[in-house]
């Protein structure tokens, strides 16, 4: 089955409707002015497949004249309405910084970061779209630290940052789960060096223990001392950290067995 972009079906849709007499006569039509206030009420109207290929040939036959400034604002807008977010988020931003002056273009610069959020992925995919969109959503705050889209703009950055906090956390708990405890003991510091208020850090600090724990117990003779205390430090520091954990149960149970270690 053959498969085809988002903008080329909005293009033989359009074809498609060049048929209806009305929509054809403007596009045949050689009046630009009126193809373009044609166009924006498509637009107004929510009708992309009908404005589409309309400012599609206006952005080029009004390139380099002052009229170009508002078409391309309007097709940068049916491409993120269309939802080819790849390239309404080119477009978007190129907007926002060629024409900085412009009304738009604060809207067309959060737009551009959102199109970015909306193409980051779930956290076990590669994650080089969320970190576009954190620089996007950088860019956007510096420039626009009043914005009425701050807000939200703050919101999605802080759930992005979450994302990638669960991508490390999960990719340092795979040691864990097969068994490698030394590896898994290091990726999970690594984790909290990166981010010493990680949301997953009181997981973090009991699954250390128990790494340390496991590795006290399957040791060899010259090296089960040194565990046994690293198991001991790692559950004071755990329980001092987090003394109403739902794991301190399980905590005090390896506190004891790691102590029956050294007998």
């Amino acid at each position: 089955m053959i498969k085809m972009s988002t903008t080329h079906l909005f293009v033989l849709i359009a074809v498609f409707l060049s048929s209806c007499g009305g929509y054809q006569k403007i596009l045949k039509s050689n009046d630009l002015d009126y193809k373009f206030n044609q166009a924006v009420l498509f637009f107004e109207n929510e009708e992309y497949i009908k404005a589409y290929p309309i400012f599609d040939e206006l952005l080029l036959l009004y390139r380099g004249t002052d009229k170009a400034e508002d078409i391309y604002y309007y097709y940068s807008k049916i491409e993120f309405e269309k939802g080819n977010f790849l390239s309404a988020g080119h477009h978007l931003k190129n907007f926002a910084t060629t024409y900085m002056d412009n009304p738009k273009a604060e809207e067309c610069a959060y737009l551009a970061f959102y199109c970015q959020y909306l193409l980051s992925p779930k956290f076990s995919l590669d994650q080089s779209n969320t970190y576009k969109a954190l620089e996007e959503a950088k860019i956007f705050l510096d420039r626009y630290p009043n914005s009425a889209y701050a807000e939200k703009c703050i919101e999605l950055k802080t759930e992005m940052e979450h994302k990638l906090e669960r991508k490390d956390f999960e990719n340092a708990k795979l040691y864990f789960t097969t068994e490698n405890y030394k590896s898994a003991i290091h990726a999970f510091d690594i984790v909290l060096q990166e981010k010493h208020n990680s949301s997953f850090r009181e997981e973090i600090l009991f699954l250390q223990l128990k790494s340390y724990y496991l590795l006290a117990e399957n040791s060899v003779a010259q090296k089960k001392d040194k565990r046994i205390k690293d198991t001991v430090i790692a559950y004071n520091q755990f329980k001092n950290a987090y003394p109403k954990s739902e794991w301190m149960q399980e905590s005090k149970r390896i506190f004891k067995q790691v102590k029956l270690l050294r007998k």
